[in-house]
C-alpha cells in the first residue's frame, strides 16, 4: 500500500510516545527488533536508515552506499558539468570582451549562457554531494533531501531549465519575424529586448520558487523526493508536487518545443522561397546545418523526456536505469551543446578564432626570429674570438678582435671600397 510521510514521522512504536526523532540512539524511544523492511519505494527507506535490510535497494539514481550508483552516471555528470560550465563561459567572455555589432543577439546568447551555466553549477553540487556522500549515503539521505541546500540546487536547475528553454523559444520567434517579414516587422529594440529578457528570467523564477514555497509544509518539500533534488518524478509521478512538476515539464516545456520547432521550420520555407531561383549561397548552406542541429538536439532532449513523463503517468512503470540517464545525462546535455550550437558553429566566431590563433603564430614566429638572431650574433662572436686565438692574438684585446672582423666582412663584400659592416 502507499504510505503516508507523515505516517513514517509519526510511527507508534511498542506503546512509546510517538516517534518524534529519526536519531537511533533517541533514549525516548523504544525500537522494536526490526531487521527487514520492504516498501514499494525507496524514498521511504531513508526515513529509517538503521534498519539492516530495506528493499528496495535503488531507485535507479541513488543505493544505500552512493548518490549516484554506477560509476559511469559519476563520470557522465563531471562530463556534462566540466562541458557546460567551459563552454558557457567561453562565450560570456568572447561576447563581453569584443564588440559584437549585432548588439540584440549578443544579449539574447550571454542570458542564455547564464541560464545554461546555473545546469553546470546543479552537476557540480550533485557531483560533489556523490562525493561527500560516498559509501555512506543512506545514513544522510533524509538530511540532504529534507535540507535547505538541496531546495536551492533543485531551484537552480528548475530555473535553468525553464529560462532557457523560454529564451530559446523567444529567440526562434523573434528570428522567424526578421527573417520572413524583415521590412513590415517594427524590429526589436535593445531596451525592450532587455524588458523581455528580465521577464522570462522573473518568469522561470517563478516557476521554481513558487512549488516550493507552496510544498514547504510537506515533509521533504517540493525538491527532496530524490537525492538528485529534481522534481522529473519518472518512477513516481504521483509524489506530493506532481500536478505542478507536469504543468511545468510537460505543458510549458512542451509547448517550448513546439515553438522553436515550427519557428525554424517557417524560417528554413522562407529562406527556401526566397532563394528559390538562384542556388543555396555558403551562408544559406551553413544555415540550413545550423537549423537541422538545433532542431535535432531540442527535439531529442525534450521530446523523450514529455514522453516518458506522459507514460509514466499513464501507469507505465519506466525502468530505473532510464530514468538515471535521463535526469543526469539527457535533460542537461542541452546546456553543454548550446553553446556550440548558437555560437562556436558561426562564421564569425571561426574568423575571429582564426585571427587569434594567427596573431599568436606570428608572435611565436617572431619570437622566434629574434631568438634566432641572437643566436647568430653570438656564434659569430664566439667565431671571431676562437680565430684569434687560434692565429696567436691571445693578447689582442676584443674590441680589436671587433675591428679585424669588420675588415674580414668588409673584404669579403667587395674590397676596400666597400662599406664595412659591424658584426
Amino acid at each position: 500500500m502507499e504510505l503516508s510521510e507523515n505516517l513514517l514521522l509519526n510511527l507508534s512504536l511498542h506503546g512509546s510516545s510517538p516517534l518524534t526523532s529519526l536519531e537511533p540512539s533517541d533514549p525516548d524511544v523504544t525500537w522494536p527488533n526490526i531487521t527487514h523492511l520492504y516498501f514499494k519505494r525507496f524514498r521511504y527507506c531513508s526515513y529509517l536508515p538503521w534498519i539492516p535490510d530495506c528493499r528496495p535497494k535503488s531507485d535507479g539514481v541513488s543505493s544505500f552506499e552512493n548518490l549516484l550508483i554506477r560509476r559511469e552516471l559519476r563520470v557522465a555528470v563531471w562530463l556534462v558539468a566540466t562541458l557546460t560550465l567551459i563552454g558557457n563561459l567561453t562565450v560570456l567572455a568572447g561576447r563581453l570582451l569584443t564588440k559584437d555589432d549585432n548588439k540584440l543577439l549578443s544579449l539574447f546568447i550571454r542570458n542564455l549562457a547564464v541560464s545554461d551555466l546555473l545546469t553546470g553549477v546543479y552537476l557540480v553540487v550533485v557531483g560533489a554531494k556523490d562525493l561527500q556522500f560516498r559509501s555512506v549515503y543512506q545514513e544522510n539521505a533524509h538530511a540532504w533531501m529534507t535540507s535547505g541546500g538541496c531546495a536551492v540546487t533543485g531551484v537552480l536547475a528548475m530555473t535553468s531549465t525553464e529560462v532557457s528553454v523560454l529564451v530559446l523559444a523567444f529567440m526562434s520567434v523573434e528570428r522567424l519575424v526578421c527573417i520572413a517579414r524583415p521590412l513590415r516587422s517594427p524590429g526589436l529594440s535593445l531596451a525592450s529586448a532587455r524588458i523581455i529578457l528580465s521577464v522570462l528570467w522573473v518568469c522561470g523564477l517563478a516557476l521554481a520558487v513558487l512549488p516550493q514555497l507552496y510544498y514547504q509544509g510537506t515533509p521533504r518539500g517540493f525538491y527532496g523526493t530524490n537525492g538528485l533534488c529534481f522534481p522529473l518524478h519518472l518512477d513516481d509521478p504521483w509524489v506530493p508536487g506532481w500536478p505542478f512538476a507536469a504543468l511545468v515539464l510537460v505543458g510549458i516545456n512542451q509547448i517550448g518545443v513546439l515553438v522553436i520547432l515550427l519557428s525554424y521550420l517557417g524560417m528554413f520555407v522562407s529562406i527556401r522561397t526566397t532563394r528559390s531561383s538562384t542556388p543555396l549561397s555558403l551562408g544559406d548552406r551553413e544555415f540550413a546545418v545550423r537549423f537541422f542541429c538545433i532542431v535535432v538536439t531540442d527535439c531529442l532532449c525534450w521530446i523523450p523526456i514529455i514522453v516518458l513523463k506522459y507514460l509514466a503517468m499513464m501507469g507505465l512503470d519506466i525502468h530505473p536505469k532510464l530514468y538515471a540517464y535521463v535526469v543526469v545525462v539527457l535533460l542537461p546535455i542541452n546546456s553543454a551543446l548550446n553553446p556550440f550550437l548558437y555560437t562556436f558553429t558561426t562564421s564569425k566566431f571561426r574568423s575571429r578564432a582564426s585571427q587569434l590563433c594567427s596573431t599568436q603564430v606570428l608572435c611565436l614566429k617572431s619570437h622566434a626570429v629574434d631568438i634566432e638572431s641572437e643566436a647568430t650574433r653570438t656564434s659569430l662572436l664566439r667565431g671571431a674570438t676562437c680565430r684569434g686565438s687560434a692565429g696567436g692574438r691571445e693578447g689582442i684585446p676584443l674590441q680589436t678582435q671587433f675591428i679585424i672582423a669588420e675588415h674580414l666582412v668588409g673584404m669579403e663584400n667587395g674590397g676596400g671600397g666597400a662599406k664595412a659592416t659591424r658584426v
